[in-house]
Parts: C-alpha cells; structure tokens; sequence
C-alpha cells in the first residue's frame, strides 16, 4: 500500500525535473543578463562615448535569449502540471530577484545614456545670441 501511495509523488518528482532544470537555467541566464548590465554600467560610468555596437548586439541578443527562456519556462510548468513545492519557489524567487536587479541596473543604464545623450548634444549646438535693436534695425533697413 505504501507503494502505490509513493508513485504519484515519484511522478510528480519527476515532472518537476525537467521545470526545475528550465527554471535553473533561466535563473544562470538571469545572472548573465545582470552581469552585462553591471559590464554596461562600468563603461557608461567610465566614459562618455556611446557604447559599441558589438554591445548593442549582445544586449539585444540577451533579451530574446531571455524572452525565449520565459517562454519555455512557461510553457514547461502548463504543460507539466506542476505544484508549487518548496525547491521550485526557491528557484524561481531567486530568478525574480536577479532579474529585478538586473532591470534596476538597466534603468540606472537608461539614464546615464540619457544624460550622455543631453551632454554630447549640447557640446554640438550652437547657440545664437539674441539680436540687439540696432541689428534689428540695420537688417530692416537692408531689405527695404
């Protein structure tokens, strides 16, 4: 009787594997996500030129990558069945909590490039004084 009363755990053991190992690798693609925004961080602090566009591609290529991974995640855990237990919060807690760091950084990231932006914009345009009424004058009495 203990056996039959031990397969449905076993089984449900088992459906959670392949969610914990997605979840898992989610949560490493999550600490690499936060790991290029710390990089991007460090170089937007350092200097204020703008970033490659070898960063650009990587960034942009982390986040499919990252979109994909909630995707699968997602779709593991519908198709599975799958019970909250105790090792799939805390996986999955520690996935929400390195992704809303990386995200902060992200935002920091955000405004660094904006103030980059505003501050190599400024450097290029050229303010023109306001006429005095003599220039006025002159001007008008140009063009008649």
């Amino acid at each position: 009787m203990n056996a039959t009363l031990a397969q449905p755990r076993d089984r449900q053991q088992k459906r959670e594997l392949p969610v914990l190992d997605c979840i898992h690798a989610h949560s490493s693609l999550c600490e690499e996500v936060y790991n290029f925004f710390l990089e991007e961080n460090r170089l937007l602090r350092s200097s204020a030129h703008p970033i490659e566009a070898a960063l650009l591609d990587r960034k942009r290529f982390l986040l499919k990558a990252l979109e994909s991974s909630l995707d699968r995640m997602r779709e593991a855990v519908k198709s599975e069945g799958v019970k909250k237990s105790g090792a799939f919060r805390a996986v999955s807690e520690k996935a929400q909590r390195i992704l809303l760091k990386a995200m902060l950084l992200d935002k920091e990231n955000e405004q660094l490039l904006l103030k980059h932006a505003l501050s190599s914009s400024r450097a290029e345009v050229q303010i023109i004084p306001k006429p005095t009424a003599k220039q006025v004058r002159r001007r008008y009495e140009s063009n008649i």
